[in-house]
């Protein structure tokens, strides 16, 4: 008999068939640590948001950073400040700032009017490349060098985000987060003078994401447990995490952990949760998925270290989280459920890309400054140096999350079929 699990139908008369473990799935229903069915020795979950980690009661931002339309604001003359202090305003004020410092964005797709200048060979409604961008600036007036992909690599921009280190005055008295209480784990194994101490009194917390991002409002509203266990995100394509030679679930000291993305977008239980027990299509490319060796002891799995790289897929972002010497600390739940952290060094640009993508005006609407948040990691970048600079690059950070169960069919275990 066909079940959900086993088939996913893609249109009038095709359909996409899952083979082995899933077929035999119903005969394993009495395996004791796979109580709704699946392999034995294996547990899956699907993660439904990975969130910068919040430090909780002891973490404290004396004062969040303004952004960059206020700092703006703050450089015009007096009565044109008066003018602008409304947040009603803020539109017109975008607009201002958008003229004064050269800000451009060309639409490619919608260009009705054919004033965009396009090379030989670009088509305005795919997406492009870096080096296409830089090409369609320089027949488009912008400064030398300059033009960046955004708006899901169909537009063309130039702005502070685009070009952070173009515009430092819109970092000037960035504020970093300066309390001494983070979350997150010790990853060099020292404790020195710009560790945090965590919630629970570890000394050496190594997390100097937070210290740049943690007195900016979009990242503390969203570091919030509560509010990010009501925020699905990269929904679309999922993170799942996957234990295999699991003999006790309460303890075991020789588990495989494997990380990777999926094709199948979360599904909402009836409210509004990641649907548990669903089943997930791995996602075949190998940069998306990495494997360690992990521990459980009195339920809490730890792995050792090893490089990974997480999909993030959120509206016109696409991300993927390149973290090294990532560990995972997460406790398996009663119900079932997984929830941690990953902790590890962030690469900066691929930390970046995902606030360069937020575009200008989404950081305007967010109260974030794009030179700010750059120029700071660039300066608390703490692992991985690179051999011909010298230059960090890579940012100690904890990210938390939360997942429930999930079934994994690996892509070699599908077939299309008429």
């Amino acid at each position: 008999m066909m079940t959900a699990h086993s088939a996913l139908f893609l249109g009038k008369g095709r359909r996409l068939l899952a083979t082995g473990a899933l077929v035999g799935a119903a005969t394993m229903l009495t395996a004791a640590d796979a109580p709704t069915g699946g392999e034995p020795g294996v547990r899956a979950f699907v993660l439904g948001n990975i969130y910068l980690a919040n430090g909780g009661t002891g973490d404290i931002c004396r004062a969040e950073d303004e952004g960059a339309l206020e700092r703006f604001r703050k450089l015009l003359p007096a009565a044109q400040q008066q003018k602008y202090a409304d947040p009603a305003k803020n539109q017109e004020l975008e607009k201002l700032m958008n003229e004064h410092f050269g800000f451009r964005r060309l639409i490619l797709r919608d260009d009705r009017t054919g004033k965009v200048k396009l090379p030989p060979g670009v088509d305005r409604t795919a997406a492009i490349t870096p080096e296409q961008a830089l090409a369609i600036g320089a027949l488009n007036g912008f400064p030398k060098g300059k033009g960046r992909p955004a708006f899901s690599k169909r537009d063309v921009v130039y702005s502070a985000c685009s070009d952070p280190y173009d515009f430092p005055v819109l970092a000037k008295n960035f504020r970093t987060y300066d309390g001494p209480v983070a979350a997150g784990m010790n990853l060099d194994g020292k404790v020195s003078k710009e560790d945090f101490t965590g919630p629970d009194g570890e000394k050496g917390i190594d997390n100097q994401l937070w210290r740049v991002a943690g007195c900016s409002w979009p990242f503390r509203e969203g570091s919030n447990p509560d509010i990010a266990r009501k925020t699905l995100i990269s929904s679309l394509a999922p993170t799942l995490i996957e234990l295999r030679g699991v003999d006790d679930a309460s303890n075991d000291p020789d588990v495989t952990v494997t990380v990777f993305a999926a094709t199948t977008a979360l599904n909402k239980d009836g409210k509004g949760g990641v649907l548990a027990r669903a089943t997930f299509i791995a996602d075949p490319d190998p940069r998306l998925k990495a494997t360690t060796h992990g521990r459980i002891e009195n339920g809490v799995l730890t792995t050792d270290s090893f490089d990974m790289v997480l999909n993030y897929k959120e509206q016109i972002i696409d991300a993927p989280r390149h973290i090294r010497g990532a560990r995972i600390r997460a406790t398996l739940t009663k119900d079932g459920g997984i929830e941690g952290g990953f902790y590890g060094y962030y690469t900066l640009d691929s930390y970046y890309s995902s606030i360069e993508q937020m575009t200008q005006n989404g950081a305007n609407l967010s109260r974030l400054t794009c030179p700010g948040i750059r120029l700071a990691i660039d300066r608390l970048a703490d692992g991985y140096r690179d051999p011909k600079t010298g230059k960090y690059t890579a940012i100690s950070s904890a990210y938390h999350f939360f997942g429930v169960r999930a079934f994994v069919v690996p892509p070699q275990q599908t077939a299309r079929a008429e």
